[in-house]
């Protein structure tokens, strides 16, 4: 994989990282990015913001509000407390290990600025042309 952070691209077959995303209703999308280990988690977040700017305007909408996320996903495995595992005949623990620079947030689209002043809403063409491209650090 190289010692450089995981450019700004999108995920695919051939490469080790990068966004996906995924419609879940008219207005609200998944959006996820996967870096490997060289690649700072601000960085995995400015590439979250940047791709959920991006499907907002893809998708005809303006602005977007962050309804769950950033969170780094997790995986389960076995933990086994002791080489004595077999002996003392002690059931295995599961435990949430995070999967390293795997980030995920849901996203909620509005084509205007609803009447529901509690939604902290993000302006898409705004934030791309304040963040420009995102650098790897």
């Amino acid at each position: 994989m190289g010692c450089q952070a995981t450019p700004y691209q999108k995920l695919g077959t051939t490469s080790a990282g990068g966004y996906s995303d995924k419609r879940i209703s008219d207005d609200i999308f998944y959006v996820r990015f996967i870096a490997n280990s060289n690649t700072p988690s601000k960085v995995v977040c400015r590439y979250l913001y940047r791709r959920a700017a991006e499907v907002t305007l893809e998708n005809g909408f303006l602005y977007f509000s962050v309804i769950r996320g950033p969170d780094q996903l997790t995986e389960r495995r076995e933990f086994y407390p002791s080489e004595d595992y077999f002996h003392d005949m002690e059931p295995p623990r599961e435990v949430d290990v995070p999967v390293s620079h795997w980030q995920k947030m849901a996203i909620q689209c509005f084509e205007n600025v609803p009447e529901n002043e509690d939604v902290r809403l993000i302006d898409a063409r705004e934030y791309l042309k304040k963040h420009g491209e995102p650098k790897a650090e």
